[in-house]
């Protein structure tokens, strides 16, 4: 059967998210501040937080993040 207009495809590809869970405690660990770690990537601390809630996706920054904070 062909696809009538209208029709939308339905997402098959399996999309692997990167988990976020580590963030929050490393930075406690290492008694790095919120607000500092927002200042050393340019963003408000807000920025950082929804990140590590979870509420904005965004995978380069959670990944220099990690090393950031791995570094410390």
């Amino acid at each position: 059967m062909g696809h009538r207009p209208g029709d939308v495809p339905l997402l098959t590809t399996t999309v692997t998210v990167p988990d976020i869970a580590d963030l929050r405690p490393l930075w406690q660990s290492e008694n790095i501040t919120l607000t500092a770690a927002a200042r050393h990537f340019g963003l408000s601390p807000t920025a950082i937080s929804t990140l590590e809630r979870g509420l904005r996706r965004d995978d380069d920054l959670a990944s220099a993040y990690r090393e950031c904070l791995n570094a410390a």
